[in-house]
């Protein structure tokens, strides 16, 4: 009986940090097909798309922040990280962003980008999410 107990418990243990490790780490999606990152507790990583938008930035921070974050469409969205080399996932443009401001995190790249929003430059969350344009198709110009 002490066997059954202990091998009971072992795979609840198990399974308990097998969802720790999964539930935090999710990536998120925003409606305009952007994928967002958690960096840490403070900084979350927009990756754009190919043929990507400024606004696809500020889409998927928004939706971030409102949607995986409950922020009320009041709270400032602010870039802590330009454009540049994503640090959750190989893409060559994700932006870094946070509900604190740059000189209040830890974590962010801090870059300046070569396009997309300035290091510093905030949106409400509900602006931001306001800024959701359909994907482009690879098609057009």
């Amino acid at each position: 009986m002490k066997h059954k107990a202990f091998t009971l418990v072992s795979a609840l243990s198990l399974l308990s940090l097998a969802a720790c490790q999964t539930g935090g780490s999710a990536a998120f999606t925003a409606r305009n097909g952007v994928r967002v990152n958690p960096v840490n507790a403070d900084v979350f990583e927009v990756i754009a798309r190919p043929n990507g938008r400024k606004s696809d930035f500020w889409c998927g921070a928004g939706s971030y922040a409102s949607g995986a974050l409950g922020a009320p469409d009041t709270a400032l969205v602010y870039t802590v990280g330009g454009a540049g080399q994503g640090v959750t996932m190989k893409s060559p443009d994700a932006a870094q962003f946070s509900l604190k401001p740059p000189e209040k995190v830890s974590g962010a790249t801090g870059r300046a980008g070569n396009w997309g929003p300035s290091v510093g430059q905030a949106n409400s969350v509900g602006r931001a999410r306001n800024s959701c344009a359909p994907p482009r198709n690879s098609d057009t110009s």
